[in-house]
């Protein structure tokens, strides 16, 4: 039995509960489409925790505007500013047993959460104490081919893509789950600085305590091309969070492998796909250069 995980003294009674958080800065563009996916699947959230991280553009009336239709989205404000800020009070406020953690731009699939509540429901030996699936880009071209390749040079990558249940030892933030319980044993060893991945050090501090993080392939959301759309210099300077992660975590031999292989590798094939993104029209699906320059833009870090 995973050492991480609550014993449940009859674990096929019921299904366990989920929240989902969603940490939200000036999202005007995205939080509908996101929030609208999820309350399309509300017989399997409990709730649905936005929480506001000093939005100066119409997020909030957004968000309330929606939970006025649905009582199970509850909105909630962190004055720190930082993701990290952001996650811990969304996961710290959830009551579920499950708690998922989401982007503002993410698009879940239907069926998302119910395969979430299924596998934990079924995983009646407690094996598994986080779960993480896969992120693909919308709108941009290449995304496929580029995923692949992502996937091939990771150091902790898996070529396979399959309905097996991998163990794997980092999460994917854009689309991962974490056991309540696991939550509040890693709360005070997650790292509240802004130059890591602070998906990579969850899914590593669980490692830390004895835990396993899964990954399900077939667990598939739609993510935002904002990050491909950041200029090759600052784009170099957030991928340098994920060998920094790991040297925080003394994983040395990964850290070795990201700094000297992934990184590098990825950011000269993000060259290559920033040229493609700033002349394809994602009006037509079609490559021009006639439309003029698609300007790109970078996001905060961590």
């Amino acid at each position: 039995m995973n050492p991480t995980a609550p014993h449940r003294a009859d674990p096929e009674s019921m299904a366990p509960l989920l929240s989902v958080v969603v940490p939200a800065y000036n999202e005007e563009d995205t939080i509908t489409d996101c929030l609208d996916r999820l309350t399309d699947q509300l017989e399997h959230i409990r709730e649905i925790v936005v929480v506001n991280n000093n939005s100066t553009d119409r997020t909030v009336d957004l968000v309330e505007c929606i939970a006025e239709r649905h009582p199970q989205v509850r909105l909630i404000n962190e004055a720190q500013q930082g993701l990290v800020y952001a996650r811990c009070a969304g996961m710290d406020s959830a009551i579920g047993d499950l708690i998922a953690r989401i982007d503002a731009d993410t698009l879940v699939r239907p069926g998302w959460a119910r395969t979430i509540v299924e596998f934990f429901r079924d995983d009646t030996d407690d094996r598994w104490s986080a779960l993480c699936g896969r992120g693909e880009a919308y709108g941009v071209p290449l995304s496929g081919r580029f995923e692949k390749w992502k996937i091939a040079l990771h150091p902790l990558g898996d070529r396979r893509v399959g309905r097996a249940v991998k163990e794997v030892p980092v999460l994917y933030g854009s689309n991962m789950v974490i056991r309540r319980e696991v939550w509040k044993r890693i709360r005070d060893r997650v790292s509240m600085r802004r130059d890591v991945f602070e998906d990579v050090d969850v899914g590593l501090c669980v490692n830390d305590i004895g835990g396993r993080n899964a990954f399900l392939g077939t667990l598939t959301v739609g993510v935002s091309p904002r990050r491909m759309e950041t200029g090759l210099r600052d784009f170099a300077g957030y991928m340098s969070c994920l060998p920094r992660t790991f040297l925080l975590h003394r994983r040395f031999g990964f850290a070795a492998g990201a700094a000297l292989i992934y990184v590098p590798t990825l950011v000269v094939l993000h060259a290559g796909r920033l040229v493609a993104i700033r002349v394809y029209d994602d009006r037509t699906g079609r490559f021009t250069t006639s439309r003029p320059r698609r300007q790109t833009s970078s996001r905060v870090r961590p």
